[in-house]
């Protein structure tokens, strides 16, 4: 969020009531209680929205889906119900919350709340069981001014666990202008002390009878400066606590569009959308991690209702021509048989160029079978193993066809490398060889990376010393110094690409 960060990825927490001691019955922990069916899906878009770049929103999914997520909250009360009041960022897509007071005497737990209503300004309500004892803080109804003294309360995390917090320090700021919190009407600054899982925990005011009343919700921390707080304001918080009681908001519902659409296919989608728009949906601001799948989505609906033949690119079961891949690198095995007795295995290090134009470095083993003859009788005197090891470059040109969930790439390549070799224990010069491959790439989906299987057609000429015959070739010319040889193969690819 323009450098202003969440505190803690995503989940924190805070309490207050009448004393410093006091205030524990009024500040609690809020973990957000998920469903494995829920974890599951976080999870399955957290590895797919870092693959689209979106690693910012991966991180808070993954916090999402992990045990042990939680941010703080304070409790309020609306026409004689008490509730929680926490960060929307807090409870995420949680319909249920476990809310914690830990007081010097004991731990009081309440499970299986439930989270009422959320806002766009960051605001969530969860209920608390009419049982609950916990005290209420009023909301301030003064006037914000800079150099007021104010405390904030919450449970930080300290050791992987929440843990009290309650530092003092002053308004520093009435009325931040953010930007990328267009929503809230009121930013407040200040100086007190917050750290990751102070989140939804209070900024308080104590008046003039020595009680504490609301400022604020404690939502983000300028990690790039010292001393900077930043709470949602009173004005906000008191909107939002008007709403309690009436309909129920629940982000959990958001997920909807998303719980029939994989990860995998959510990232087609959005690499078929033009890399401006892709640009743009990286670099939006966000309230909930989802948020820039659901937009992704919201496009492609756009674009098909502008026209009806963009459907067809949206459909991973429509065959087509990919034509905005990403660049990938790409590390490839390849083995070439010629003719049953010569072969080549190599080692490719390269990188594809939005799909279509693949370049990169090649490290090749060539064995061959070559006739050795008596020079003065003209006598054979048998095959020898000759090999060597070649140094070289590639570059050729390929088509991406998307097919169904896998990627069918025909490609043409042309090689060219250098390098020494041997015939047994005896020199044998230095060989200068191209190769050209045409074939047929399958691409694989697998995890964070593709899985590439090949087929190909080789044809090799070879440019070497004239000491050998080498029978699988075809001579081309020779003369005293040199022969240069063509011939034909078939191969296979065992590769990654990423």
């Amino acid at each position: 969020m323009k450098r202003i960060f969440y505190l803690a990825t995503m989940l924190l927490c805070v309490l207050l009531p009448a004393s410093a001691q006091g205030l524990r019955h009024s500040v609690c922990v809020v973990e957000p209680e998920y469903s494995d069916a829920d974890k599951s899906l976080m999870g399955d878009y957290a590895l797919y929205t870092a693959r689209a770049g979106m690693r910012s929103a991966s991180r808070a999914l993954t916090a999402y889906k992990n045990e042990g997520t939680f941010g703080s909250g304070v409790v309020v009360e609306h026409d004689g119900k008490k509730y929680i009041l926490t960060n929307l960022h807090v409870v995420g897509y949680a319909g249920k919350a476990t809310i914690i007071f830990q007081l010097h005497e004991k731990t009081v737990r309440y499970e299986h709340c439930d989270v009422t209503n959320i806002a766009s300004t960051d605001l969530a309500a969860i209920a608390l069981p009419s049982e609950c004892e916990m005290i209420a803080l009023p909301v301030y109804a003064g006037e914000i001014e800079e150099d007021l003294s104010i405390v904030a309360a919450g449970f930080p995390e300290l050791a992987n666990k929440p843990s009290w917090q309650l530092t003092r320090g002053s308004i520093s700021n009435a009325r931040v202008d953010v930007d990328s919190y267009e929503h809230a009407s009121r930013i407040i600054q200040h100086t007190a002390s917050i750290d990751p899982g102070s989140s939804g925990g209070p900024l308080l005011l104590k008046n003039a009878a020595g009680k504490y009343e609301i400022l604020g919700i404690n939502t983000w921390k300028a990690f790039y400066r010292e001393g900077v707080g930043l709470a949602i304001g009173k004005e906000d918080v008191q909107a939002f606590i008007a709403t309690l009681g009436a309909s129920k908001t629940d982000a959990s519902n958001e997920m909807e569009p998303l719980r029939a659409l994989s990860g995998e296919d959510w990232l087609y989608v959005f690499r078929q959308l033009p890399d401006s728009v892709q640009k743009d949906l990286r670099e939006t601001d966000w309230h909930l991690p989802l948020d820039p799948a659901l937009r992704t989505l919201a496009v492609r609906d756009s674009l098909i209702a502008q026209k009806g033949k963009a459907a067809k690119k949206f459909e991973r079961s429509a065959t087509h021509i990919v034509t905005d891949m990403d660049n990938m690198n790409h590390v490839r095995l390849v083995y070439d048989n010629y003719l049953g007795m010569n072969q080549q295995v190599g080692l490719q290090v390269g990188h594809d160029w939005l799909g279509y134009i693949a370049t990169g470095v090649q490290i090749t083993a060539l064995i061959e079978e070559a006739m050795t003859e008596d020079e003065i009788f003209a006598t054979k005197l048998g095959y020898k193993t000759r090999a060597g090891a070649m140094f070289g470059l590639y570059v050729g040109g390929q088509l991406p066809i998307q097919v169904g969930k896998y990627m069918l790439v025909p490609r043409i390549t042309q090689s060219a490398g250098a390098g020494p070799m041997k015939t047994g224990n005896i020199y044998g010069g230095f060989a200068i060889l191209t190769d050209t491959r045409i074939g047929l790439d399958w691409r694989i989906p697998f995890n964070s990376v593709d899985l590439v299987l090949g087929l190909h057609y080789a044809m090799d000429w070879q440019w070497t010393k004239n000491d050998l015959k080498i029978p699988a070739f075809k001579p081309k010319s020779n003369n005293e110094a040199f022969n240069q040889y063509l011939q034909h193969g078939v191969g296979i690819t065992l590769g990654v690409a990423w």
